[in-house]
């Protein structure tokens, strides 16, 4: 599966957005992650904001199954959204 990852402009300095990231990727080696482009299409894309206003643009995005909108550090939560979808 190919999948999309979508950053917020960071200006939350206390949520360390790539560590949930290299998390997600290190516990789903099978899927393929990439930085999401509006060019192209992706089985899901998980979007990854360090706050509740959730800044990350999404209207130029193409997404098969949806979007995971990650806004705090509950992994527990974002694996169980994961599987949902896988």
């Amino acid at each position: 599966m190919k999948v999309g990852i979508k950053y917020c402009g960071g200006c939350n300095s206390r949520f360390e957005r790539t560590t949930i990231a290299e998390k997600i990727k290190a516990d789903y080696k099978n899927l393929e992650f990439s930085y999401a482009k509006e060019d192209e299409e992706y089985d899901f894309i998980i979007v990854i904001n360090g706050c509740h206003i959730a800044c990350a643009g999404l209207h130029d995005l193409n997404s098969k199954k949806g979007f995971i909108i990650i806004r705090d550090n509950d992994y527990k939560n974002i694996k169980i959204r994961i599987d949902e979808i896988l």
